[in-house]
């Protein structure tokens, strides 16, 4: 007998932190241009994504994966938003436009993506493996769970400093959460309450396993009990819900009480990555799809900024034609930029710096 679809995720169970609802509407107190910054943000998160899809489609993008975020867009906003300039965030493979609101530029990751020299890794990635400590991103890790235990490294190399209050926001998928670094890291965040905030973003499928075979309670936020720590089940398709969920996820890490679970709750509208286009369609049903793709975050947040009475229809563009353009140019960049030449291939492997070489 088969595993039957869990198809209320999305709906009925959200906004719960252990049974109970959110009950602060921190959006409230943002101010119009903070309103139309989240804006403009979803966008240049969409058009991130569908520009990147079409280069590697027409050839214009030759090396590795495309992983898709259509749909996603509200968590990578929702999450960051609210954080401060000395916080930090440890990104994964869907969450490629979370590197530019932490400071770095389209140029700077578009040439990650494209793989040259004059990219973060100076070409020996070409996706999300890369971190700066100066604006605050840290390396993430292809096995999502193990990204939770190396944030609660930076966490208590934090505390050993002396420094207690810069919360750390770390990515994972729904699939993640049922390995074992990540129960380890969890853990150890727990047990010394570190300020972290780990937010999974359960879009249904780890490749193509639906959540049902991943997970065997009710949502991911369940999880939390097991630490003793809260844990959030949200709708990860409203932007707002999000806000405010970190916004209260903050205050409690912020204050020294230990670590937050933030399950969002969302969908792959794609496949797992540009390859997987085809094979996706066969181990999804269509009217799932259909069912999440009216489900969008963008038009849904379009329409809340309408009905306040702040914003006018031609305030809000869809797209704003700036962020289209900003965004081709710094692909256009990135494929005018110089590939690594062979010889850096093996630099910045060692610490030459302690007294290792090659």
């Amino acid at each position: 007998m088969g595993v039957a679809r869990r198809t209320t995720l999305g709906s009925t169970r959200t906004r719960r932190k252990n049974g109970q609802q959110t009950a602060i509407a921190y959006h409230e107190r943002l101010e119009k241009s903070d309103l139309l910054e989240i804006y403009r943000r979803l966008w240049f998160a969409r058009i991130f994504d569908e520009a990147l899809y079409d280069a590697k489609k027409k050839g214009r993008l030759r090396r590795g994966n495309v992983y898709g975020s259509r749909g996603q867009e509200a968590i990578q906003v929702g999450t960051t938003y609210p954080l401060r300039p000395d916080d930090f965030v440890s990104p994964i493979h869907r969450d490629m436009p979370v590197f530019v609101f932490r400071g770095m530029t389209p140029e700077q990751v578009m040439c990650q993506i494209w793989g040259k020299a004059n990219a973060p890794t100076r070409g020996k990635d070409s996706w999300s493996h890369m971190g700066d400590m100066s604006l605050g991103i840290v390396h993430s890790t292809s096995m999502l769970g193990s990204t939770i235990a190396v944030a609660c490294g930076v966490l208590w190399a934090q505390r050993l400093d002396g420094r207690r209050d810069r919360v750390l926001v770390a990515y994972t998928g729904e699939g993640a959460t049922a390995t074992g670094p990540f129960h380890e890291g969890l853990n150890f965040a727990a047990v010394h309450k570190l300020p972290l905030i780990v937010v999974v973003e359960n879009n249904q499928y780890a490749y193509s396993t639906p959540v049902e075979l991943e997970v065997p309670t009710e949502t991911v936020a369940d999880r939390a009990k097991g630490y003793g720590i809260p844990g959030y089940c949200i709708d990860g398709n409203d932007v707002l819900e999000v806000y405010n969920t970190t916004c209260a996820a903050l205050e409690h890490a912020r204050a020294g009480n230990g670590p937050v679970l933030i399950e969002c709750v969302t969908y792959r509208l794609q496949g797992h990555a540009d390859h997987d286009e085809t094979r996706a369609r066969l181990y999804r049903p269509v009217e799932e799809i259909e069912m999440w793709e009216k489900r969008d975050p963008l038009p849904r947040y379009r329409q809340y900024l309408l009905k306040t009475g702040l914003f006018r229809e031609q305030e809000l563009p869809e797209p704003p034609p700036d962020i289209v353009e900003r965004i081709q140019k710094a692909i256009e960049y990135a494929i005018n930029s110089p590939d690594p030449e062979p010889h850096t291939a093996l630099e910045d492997i060692y610490d030459e710096s302690a007294g290792v070489s090659r």
